[in-house]
């Protein structure tokens, strides 16, 4: 006996019903999908047509897809809420280099000192300004840039350093990573 939709043998339908359960073989009785199937004979109406290997295991295998799928949207979404944290992180910490840059060119104009510290205020305001701007257009690459397509082309402009620096990556993390046994 095969069986049928209903995780039944023999009889399509309820079991104890009056439209498959309690019929006879060789009956017509109306069976899961409401066609009408001789009682024992299997009813390939529903998706077991379309898969005739089982519609139980395609089941299982869309829903393991979809929760595969749900997973990664979760994973992406997480992504692109850090990468804005981070790019907010970067302007925030820019805007505090500025705000001391400027902060300490107001005092050393107020204050009377040395040349060398005039000197020296003037090189860390320019290396703080410096620094600033590169932190804001992190931060812009990280809100607009295609992470992807900038890995591509790096790669296809540089493979020999991509290389190198993907193997010295590896060896700094594996130096991290590795638990010492000695």
């Amino acid at each position: 006996m095969e069986r049928n939709a209903d995780d039944t043998f023999g009889a399509t339908g309820d079991q104890g019903s009056t439209t498959g359960g309690s019929s006879s073989f060789g009956t017509q009785a109306q069976g899961m999908a409401g066609s009408t199937t001789p009682v024992g004979s299997a009813d390939y109406s529903s998706s077991a047509a379309t898969n005739p290997s089982g519609s139980l295991e395609t089941s299982k295998v869309d829903q393991a897809k979809a929760g595969v799928q749900n997973k990664l949207d979760k994973a992406k979404e997480k992504a692109r809420e850090l990468q804005s944290t981070l790019a907010d992180r970067l302007d925030a910490g820019a805007e505090k280099l500025r705000l001391r840059n400027q902060n300490a060119t107001l005092s050393t104009a107020s204050g009377a000192g040395s040349s060398v510290d005039v000197a020296s205020d003037d090189r860390m305001a320019q290396v703080n300004d410096s620094v600033a701007r590169g932190m804001h257009k992190s931060a812009d690459w990280l809100r607009n840039g295609d992470l992807k397509a900038d890995i591509e082309r790096q790669v296809r402009d540089n493979p020999g350093r991509t290389l190198l620096i993907a193997l010295g990556v590896g060896y700094l993390l594996g130096k991290a990573f590795r638990s010492d046994r000695r």
